[in-house]
């Protein structure tokens, strides 16, 4: 048998090592979606002023609602919901920024004006929040259901004042020589109650999607 000898100056040779590449790897663009919106409408039941009233304040409560969950701050959503309130119950950049926590959300809920109750000087109106189509947060360009409200249909209910007055806007700190409709008064309803007062207005059928992505990752 032949023996195998090596010499000190014929070491064998590692194997080549394998080459790194010098450019670094461009991180995929995650998916984006379209910014949350809110939709409103109004009970069937309403009719003459009462579903006047009822409109106007589930339109104002969807403007807050646009308001405060849009993705970058808006003046313009600022003024055209502070435009609808005395000025004691305006909202600034500041209920923005508590509210928004930095994800993007999409998807979106529908508020309906449910009943109308003769108030002192003009209406108030009970509106309820659905879940539909139904609110998503987006993380690293994947959707997540709030926690909160996995299956929820109802969000939360609330009531408000409307009155024709002269009192200042939340955009105007003079009083008008003509009265126009505000909103004066907010009333919270808790969440087993909103539930309970809500559930029986839901649409139906009760539809909850998952919404489309505007761009999809590279």
């Amino acid at each position: 048998m032949a023996a195998l000898v090596t010499s000190c100056g014929d070491e064998p040779k590692s194997p080549a090592s394998p080459k790194l590449s010098t450019t670094p790897a461009t991180p995929g663009t995650p998916a984006s979606y379209p910014p949350e919106t809110t939709d409103w409408d109004v009970a069937g039941s309403l009719t003459g002023s009462a579903k006047e009233s009822a409109q106007f304040a589930a339109e104002t409560e969807a403007k807050r609602l646009r308001f405060l969950a849009a993705n970058d701050f808006s003046t313009d959503l600022l003024n055209s919901y502070n435009e609808r309130v005395i000025a004691a119950h305006k909202v600034t950049k500041y209920d923005w920024a508590g509210w928004h926590v930095g994800i993007p959300s999409t998807g979106g809920e529908l508020v309906r004006a449910t009943s109308s109750t003769p108030a002192a000087n003009g209406q108030e109106i009970t509106l309820c929040e659905f879940n539909t189509p139904g609110e998503f947060s987006v993380v690293d360009g994947h959707l997540k259901t709030e926690p909160e409200m996995p299956n929820a249909r109802v969000i939360g209910a609330s009531t408000v004042t409307v009155e024709e007055t002269t009192q200042p806007s939340g955009t105007n700190s003079s009083y008008t020589k003509t009265p126009r409709m505000l909103i004066v008064a907010f009333g919270y309803i808790d969440k087993r109650d909103a539930v309970n007062q809500c559930d029986k207005f839901a649409p139906e059928p009760f539809i909850q999607a998952t919404p489309s992505p505007t761009s999809h990752p590279k």
